[in-house]
């Protein structure tokens, strides 16, 4: 499975919120990816910095490849391509991984763990507290057993 880094890690915080994953309007995949990972620990990701499984059925990505959906809620709107390519070309050194790179969810899980706290601070949304995104990811990973 081909995931981008933020995009697990919205999962993982997601879930320790609480958050029910069910379709979007937008068509994406966002529900039927996190149901398949959490609930095997042990499927292989391979990390990339494009579009992956949840961006390919959504009605935003473009026949290139490229999402050409615009984050609004910005006082500047930005391409969500280019917020989503600059927020996992930050996660990526941090986490210490390669685009790429494949890691089992439970060796992601172990790498996140490593970098927390202080991954909040790169994968706060836009009008997202990051305290909130803190808390969900501390929740997730315990959830997922494993333990800062």
């Amino acid at each position: 499975m081909k995931l981008r880094p933020h995009h697990l890690i919205d999962i993982i915080s997601d879930y320790g919120h609480g958050v029910k994953f069910t379709p979007h309007p937008y068509g994406h995949a966002l529900h039927t990816v996190a149901e398949q990972v959490l609930n095997d620990l042990s499927l292989e990701i391979e990390f990339v910095l494009a579009a992956d499984e949840i961006c390919y059925p959504c009605r935003h990505l473009q026949p290139n490849g490229v999402c050409d959906d615009v984050l609004s809620q910005l006082d500047e709107p930005v391409s969500k391509q280019g917020y989503n390519d600059e927020l996992d070309g930050k996660l990526f050194p941090y986490l210490g991984i390669k685009p790429g790179a494949r890691l089992t969810l439970r060796q992601f899980l172990e790498c996140v763990a490593r970098h927390f706290p202080g991954i909040e601070k790169i994968c706060t949304h836009p009008g997202e507290q990051e305290a909130y995104r803190r808390q969900g990811l501390e929740a997730g990973l315990s959830k997922l057993g494993k333990e800062n």
